[in-house]
């Protein structure tokens, strides 16, 4: 994931304070398609590129409202 600047920090700290069922949400998305990864026989290679891309983003937004409030 490339580094956002503050100004997206802060806005998605705020965004995931004041909202939290858009983590609720992403967090979701992450556990449906990590469940649904063992059958992924077409495309496994697709289906872990959006695991891992989720699991990135579920990390960020849960770690974005205390990286907020240190800059």
């Amino acid at each position: 994931m490339i580094r956002p600047d503050d100004q997206a920090v802060k806005a998605i700290g705020a965004m995931v304070r004041q909202h939290p069922e858009a983590l609720a949400w992403v967090e979701s998305w992450y556990r449906h398609e990590l469940e649904n990864l063992p059958h992924a026989m077409n495309t496994p290679a697709l289906c872990q590129g959006r695991c891992q891309v989720l699991g990135e983003l579920v990390k960020f937004f849960r770690e974005a409202p205390s990286m907020a409030a240190k800059r």
